[in-house]
């Protein structure tokens, strides 16, 4: 069923999660962080769906960023409505956080999952307005 779903998303014929956008993972990415980072978003939007779905009328259209360091990441995440660019090898330990076009935060530390994640289920509580009754 997940397969048909994601069928039916990519061709633009019915929503049912948020699209990710990830890039593959390169050379620049300094570690298996990025691709662990890019699994827990996935992971993260697929199980508050249900709840979402129910709460906030259109979250399913949401587009999500998560890119593995500045050569795309910062134009990826500007284009989507949320999205992180993580450093690469060797680039300063910091990830950009933009939400609908503009820069919102810089994220440094060993709590950038946990503190994107806090930041996306913020963005989803602005955004999408609660249904009613």
């Amino acid at each position: 069923m997940l397969v048909s779903q994601q069928i039916l998303q990519s061709l633009g014929l019915r929503s049912f999660t948020p699209q990710v956008t990830a890039c593959p993972g390169c050379g620049r990415t300094t570690s298996t962080f990025f691709q662990e980072l890019a699994g827990q978003i996935q992971t993260h939007l697929r199980e508050r769906m249900p709840a979402w779905r129910r709460a906030h009328p259109g979250v399913e259209e949401m587009r999500v960023a998560v890119m593995g360091c500045i050569v795309n990441g910062p134009g990826e995440s500007k284009h989507a409505d949320i999205g992180i660019s993580l450093p690469g090898a060797s680039e300063d330990p910091k990830a950009p956080v933009y939400a609908d076009g503009r820069l919102i935060t810089t994220l440094k530390g060993d709590r950038i999952a946990a503190e994107f994640i806090a930041i996306l289920e913020d963005y989803v509580e602005k955004r999408y307005p609660r249904a009613e009754g």
